[in-house]
């Protein structure tokens, strides 16, 4: 049995998104998926609303993408947001929760970035995000996959989708009857990271949605959210 997920979705619970839930639902069922993690920034926000917009075929897995003290950090599974922090701090509270850790771009040059305790973080984490379709340098893509494959940490793909058109991007494929999340921690081998990175307008479009917001807010017509990309 073969599977796809696409481990990094945002809603509109994020700021850098204006994907709606039922358009998530939607596009991901459209898109041929058995499965998303709802990913929004330091918040569980909007995962809820996109279980409700989901047919019963399409799994949702509750996550967060966590601003660490460094790069960022998809957190799977958890059941409340992990505070920002360091990332080994972060890491261990989402295995307090019994989630799964996971380095989100953790390479790219353009975004937060590692660059600091690596060996440590190598150590806690449980997965690296090696296809992200929002990077825009491949070596970037391929550093994370070179760090993953130097210490032996399985791998993912996810879109880093902030508009429904692009879900389904990068995503990762699992072989076998396993839940995914136990797939990564036990069977490595039945988990693989497939997708496109270098997808420049998506970043245009972004910048032009944040834009918005902010006119909207200055002229009073939307409240202030935080930042993320």
């Amino acid at each position: 049995m073969t599977r796809t997920y696409d481990l990094q979705v945002h809603t509109d619970a994020s700021p850098c998104s204006n994907a709606a839930p039922e358009a998530v639902a939607t596009t991901a069922v459209e898109h041929g998926l058995n499965g998303i993690a709802v990913t929004n920034h330091d918040t569980l926000e909007g995962v809820n609303a996109v279980r409700t917009a989901a047919p019963a075929e399409l799994t949702v897995i509750p996550g967060v993408e966590v601003t660490t003290s460094q790069g960022h950090l998809l957190a799977l599974g958890v059941d409340e947001p992990p505070a920002p922090d360091d990332p080994v701090a972060v890491i261990e509270c989402v295995h307090e929760q019994g989630g799964v850790a996971i380095l989100s771009h953790p390479f790219d040059r353009l975004r937060q970035q590692y660059d600091t305790d690596l060996g440590a973080i190598a150590d806690a984490v449980d997965a690296v995000e090696i296809c992200n379709s929002r990077c825009l340098l491949s070596r970037d893509n391929d550093r994370a996959r070179a760090f993953a494959h130097a210490h032996g940490l399985p791998t993912t793909g996810g879109s880093d989708a902030h508009f429904p058109m692009e879900i389904g991007r990068a995503h990762t494929v699992v072989e076998g009857d396993r839940p995914l999340l136990n797939a990564l921690e036990t069977q490595p081998a039945e988990v693989v990271a497939r997708g496109r990175g270098g997808y420049f307008s998506g970043h245009i479009a972004t910048k032009a949605h944040q834009l918005r917001e902010s006119v909207d807010r200055i002229a009073g017509f939307a409240p202030g959210r935080g930042h993320g990309r």
